[in-house]
Formats: structure tokens, C-alpha cells, sequence
């Protein structure tokens, strides 16, 4: 028997194992990729709605600075609902302004304490915020502050 024989019956029953080693190999490498963009797109996302956040936070806090400086005015400080849409870096979002008075007696002064409760959101429901509804990019803050005169 020549060896050239022997050599040709082992190249035939091995010819295309290189092929299914390829195969696997690029099926392994399209998974690992199809799992990497999916990575990036959940990081946009998060970044996206962190920075909503951020921007919903910045709104309730105008909001609570405008109800503040509308209790600290001359006059009384009275219950009040106000909605109002923000501009500029605060474009796309509405602060609503909620005041209640109280008022008590100490050692024979009366003292009005005004709750400022201001809510913003991206996606206002008529008008205002909250928003129960919501939505995917749905922001929403809220900040409480007190004052006296």
C-alpha cells in the first residue's frame, strides 16, 4: 500500500471540519455582537433618562422658587394651584405650584406658614403635573418647601 493512499483516505474523511469550526466561530462572534448593541442601546437610554432627571429635578426647583417668592410678597400667602411651562434649558417641561396656607398662634402673634408643593414633569396631563399615565420618557419631580411670615 503507498503511503500516498493512506494519505488520501484521511484528507477524505476529515474535509470539512474547518468549515464547521468557521460556522461556529462566526455565530459565536454575531451573538457577542448582537449582545453589545444591546448594551449600548440600554446605556443611551439610561443616559437619556438620567438626564430627564436631571431637567425634571431643575423644573421643580423653579417651581418651588417661583411659589416662594409668591408666599413672601406683601400680602397674605393663599391656597393657590398654578401650572406653568418652562423655558429655556427647562423647554418641554411644566412646574405646577401648589400653596396652602396654615395658620396658628404663638404667644399671642399669628404666624401663616405656607407649604409650597412644586411637581414637574415632561408630560403634563391638562395641564399640569402629575401625570398618572405617564410614559416610556416620562420625568417627574417633586420638592416641598416651607416658609412663615
Amino acid at each position: 500500500v503507498s503511503r500516498s493512499r493512506i494519505f488520501d483516505g484521511r484528507a477524505l474523511r476529515q474535509r470539512g471540519f474547518t468549515l464547521v469550526t468557521g460556522v461556529f466561530l462566526i455565530g459565536i462572534l454575531a451573538a457577542l455582537s448582537i449582545y453589545m448593541i444591546g448594551m449600548r442601546v440600554i446605556q443611551d437610554s439610561s443616559a437619556i433618562i438620567d438626564t430627564l432627571g436631571t431637567r425634571a429635578y431643575a423644573a421643580a426647583r423653579a417651581g418651588a422658587e417661583w411659589g416662594a417668592y409668591q408666599a413672601l410678597r406683601p400680602g397674605p400667602c393663599v391656597a393657590a394651584v398654578n401650572s406653568f411651562a418652562l423655558g429655556g434649558t427647562l423647554a418641554g417641561f411644566t412646574a405646577t405650584v401648589t400653596t396652602t396656607p396654615s395658620t396658628y398662634n404663638e404667644g399671642g402673634t399669628t404666624v401663616t406658614i405656607c407649604n409650597i408643593q412644586s411637581n414637574a414633569c415632561n408630560i403634563p396631563a391638562a395641564g399640569g403635573c402629575p401625570n398618572a399615565a405617564g410614559g416610556t420618557n416620562y420625568a417627574e419631580r417633586q420638592i416641598t418647601i416651607v416658609t412663615g411670615k
